[in-house]
């Protein structure tokens, strides 16, 4: 008891003084670490390997509330306890429908044990972020609250879910207007079967494609302290080479083989193709004073809109590249945002955050 004690004030200590330094390198540590044992199981158990890599790609997430928690450990009372609750529970309700409709049966697995407790893993993971917005941990609750911030103006909505598939439906268009061929569509099913194939492909992708497993850490926890030394564009572009990174072993294992060139090659090309996404996101997140939600939204729809419903091609890029420079000269990103403007880093915040 002792030696924690002991430990306890040198770790945060620590994370004070190299709060980003602190979250990168736990961030790291927890997905590939995670990502690396997802290899070696891969031929023997590919049930429990792929649930462990979903677990994996929280690591941003669990790196940032471990961090808020450590820096800012005061407690207080549970904010709004009915609807953290029915929202907890209904998150929870939506991914044991969710892997009850899509996850393989455990029972199938090599290891049943080992690949159910994952299977129990990954369903409760996201009901106890949102379980933990609420916290009576402060940090915690202060890097988590806009996540269940959902009373926000429509047109956030609208942009956050229309920009990425018009961004990449003027990519079809100018790859159209300068007579190139377009690559297939990937999408053959009837019209019926699209829109619950839609509602299906959404939620695993909010839930385990990197949405909520990763904005609390990149956007919540990184953009706010690195916007405190830094343009919204510095701060962006720093932002892309960590996040593009913490990709790597994927690479290496050929998770992206066929989008990307396989070794360092496609790495080096993961970083250069994240900075409009960084950019597009940063502008996101600053524009609806740090709501979480309306960029886990904006990610989602992202990883769904090129590549899955409509098909990557270099008018997709171009258009992307088109975006990044018109937000960057719009909002003037290369200038440092004011005081009233800066999101607050989660240990700075001492207002009551009850009001969702």
């Amino acid at each position: 008891m002792s030696a924690v004690a002991t430990i306890a004030p040198q770790l945060r200590g620590l994370a004070q003084r190299h709060p980003l330094l602190a979250f990168v390198g736990l961030t790291y540590a927890i997905s590939w670490s995670l990502w690396g044992l997802q290899g070696l199981l891969a031929g023997a158990d590919p049930i429990s390997a792929r649930w462990l890599g979903i677990i994996a790609a929280y690591g941003p997430t669990l790196a940032a509330m471990a961090l808020a928690g450590l820096l800012r450990p005061e407690r207080q009372a549970v904010a709004s306890p009915r609807r953290r609750l029915w929202l907890a529970g209904g998150v929870l309700a939506g991914t044991v429908w969710l892997n009850l409709m899509i996850a393989s049966n455990p029972l199938g697995s090599p290891r049943p044990l080992v690949a159910a407790l994952l299977w129990l893993a990954i369903t409760l993971l996201p009901a106890w972020v949102v379980w933990s917005s609420f916290s009576r941990r402060l940090g915690v609750r202060a890097l988590l609250h806009t996540l269940t911030a959902w009373r926000v103006p429509p047109i956030w909505y609208g942009a956050a879910l229309l920009l990425p598939v018009i961004i990449s439906a003027a990519g079809i268009a100018l790859m159209t207007l300068l007579g190139q061929p377009l690559p297939p569509f990937p999408r053959a099913e009837p019209v019926r079967a699209l829109l619950p194939l839609l509602v299906t492909t959404f939620m695993a992708t909010l839930l385990y494609g990197g949405p909520l497993g990763e904005e609390v850490g990149w956007r919540g926890f990184a953009l706010p302290r690195l916007q405190a030394r830094h343009s919204p564009l510095v701060a962006s572009l720093l932002l892309s080479v960590v996040w593009g990174l913490w990709h790597a072993p994927l690479h290496l294992q050929g998770v992206y083989h066929g989008i990307f060139p396989d070794g360092l090659p496609g790495i080096l090309l993961r970083i250069v193709t994240t900075v409009p996404t960084t950019v597009l996101f940063t502008w996101c997140f600053n524009r609806t004073k740090g709501n979480l939600w309306l960029v886990v939204l904006l990610h989602t729809a992202v990883n769904n809109s090129a590549g899955f419903w409509l098909p990557v091609t270099l008018g997709v890029y171009a258009a992307m590249a088109i975006m990044t420079v018109a937000l960057i000269i719009t909002d003037r990103m290369w200038r440092m945002r004011s005081s009233e403007g800066t999101t607050v880093p989660a240990e700075g915040r001492v207002e009551a955050l009850d009001d969702h």
